[in-house]
């Protein structure tokens, strides 16, 4: 079934909603159906833009009234945790922003739900997606690599409204993406003032290694760096991946803009929303196997209370 035949409603038309994800919506090719968000001109204004069906003020209703097969959340976590228990007791398949929910339990229970009746809960974790952290992944999987043994992460991304928890809302993404790439924490322990966090990690693969977390300076940057004892992997804001082998001068680099043609879909395409709708969408016609789940999310969510309950130094 092509992502066309898949019907979505779309919940929230805050600017990142208006602005990314509704684009991105387009342009994988799902009907989207319905557009609802409390404020009443807010909907009107994104469906007339987006061209859904119709808009609403009442998630129950919508559900109701326009026979969907998934809906996609994009507000606070306590709207993303209440719109997708709705959504999948309605036999609705579930696209959140992330965090799914105020806390990792909650969010687990929303996982547990939709394994249980068989549907995709997907989390909004785009840097999986991104096409930089993908060739990332497959370089230091490759066996000329060899086993990671140290990395860096730098995430300093720039401050956003309703933001409030930036470890939650944002801290997030970058503990996932370390998570994806190199496993699962055996230990931790942060560092934190303020909105400054450095965070130390040995992974039971036994890599070790920090991540540097500063929201809303006056330079966002992202970067991450893996090493071994044969070479050594950077990806720069997702726009690079330079290589490094030992004992030999040669570098290999990529670059985005091998990938870019210009537009809003390409900028989405390499922060890595179009790839993750492309498989949510997947998941829900052909039960393809998703990645992003919310349940994985849950995971980083626990990570992050973790650190919060006995990680800080």
């Amino acid at each position: 079934m092509p992502a066309s035949d898949v019907r979505v409603g779309f919940i929230g038309c805050g600017e990142h909603a208006v602005e990314v994800l509704l684009p991105a919506v387009q342009q994988v090719g799902l009907d989207l159906a319905a557009i609802c968000d409390l404020d009443k001109r807010r909907a009107q204004r994104a469906t007339r833009r987006f061209g859904a069906f119709r808009a609403y003020q009442d998630l129950q209703r919508m559900i109701d009234e326009m026979d969907l097969d998934a809906v996609l959340v994009c507000g606070p976590p306590e709207l993303h945790a209440e719109a997708a228990t709705v959504a999948l007791h309605h036999g609705c398949h579930v696209w959140t922003e992330a965090p799914p929910a105020p806390t990792a339990a909650e969010a687990e229970r929303i996982g547990e739900l939709a394994r249980e009746r068989g549907l995709v809960a997907q989390a909004g974790l785009m840097m999986r997606f991104a096409p930089a952290y993908r060739r990332l992944r497959a370089t230091i999987a490759d066996e000329a690599f060899g086993a990671p043994v140290a990395f860096e992460a730098i995430y300093w991304p720039p401050a956003l409204p309703g933001h409030d928890e930036p470890l939650l809302f944002d801290a997030l993404h970058i503990l996932d993406l370390v998570r994806w790439l190199l496993g699962e924490v055996a230990e931790c322990s942060m560092a934190l003032e303020d909105e400054r966090a450095a965070i130390s990690l040995r992974m039971l693969d036994g890599a070790t290694g920090v991540v540097s977390f500063l929201w809303g300076g006056p330079w966002p940057r992202e970067m991450v760096t893996v090493g071994s004892d044969a070479a050594v992997a950077t990806a720069v804001d997702r726009a690079s991946l330079t290589v490094r082998r030992r004992g030999s001068d040669e570098m290999t680099v990529w670059r985005a803009e091998a990938l870019a043609a210009g537009g809003q879909s390409d900028t989405a395409h390499l922060r890595g929303y179009l790839s993750a709708l492309v498989q949510f969408a997947a998941g829900v016609a052909d039960d393809a196997p998703q990645e992003a789940t919310i349940s994985a999310a849950a995971a980083t969510m626990h990570l992050i209370e973790r650190l919060h309950r006995d990680g800080e130094v």
